[in-house]
């Protein structure tokens, strides 16, 4: 290879890389028998006593499992910095509404890290 295919190769593998570090995936499962309703990922910072999600994404009658990706584009305040460490929890609206608590949630235990691609969610129904 020549030195300019290497360096386009080196940017695109840059690229790739910064955008999996900036971001937080995984895998939302469910078991038993879950209500129907809007499913809402949110990333909410870690420890922290502040409501309001870092992130969100929204999926209308969700087929599980389902895969969510997290990242700057679905922050809901534009001036807070996607930082971590989080908290990631997956919770079922019946309603629709984002702020419906009434139905099944699920949450990480652990503060998740910036990067991590591997979380792994189950929400739990009645059996």
């Amino acid at each position: 290879m020549n030195i300019i295919k290497l360096s386009i190769l080196s940017v695109i593998m840059y690229a790739a890389f910064s955008v999996q570090a900036e971001s937080l995936s995984g895998i939302v499962n469910i078991k038993g028998k879950v209500p129907k309703g809007t499913l809402y990922i949110f990333a909410k910072k870690f420890g922290s006593a502040m409501p309001m999600p870092l992130a969100v994404q929204r999926i209308e009658s969700p087929k599980y499992p389902v895969k969510f990706m997290l990242d700057e584009s679905k922050k809901m305040i534009p001036s807070i910095p996607f930082k971590g460490p989080f908290v990631i929890v997956a919770r079922i609206s019946p309603s629709g509404s984002a702020m419906d608590k009434t139905g099944v949630e699920v949450k990480t235990s652990k503060p998740i890290s910036l990067g991590a691609k591997d979380i792994q969610l189950t929400l739990i129904g009645n059996q």
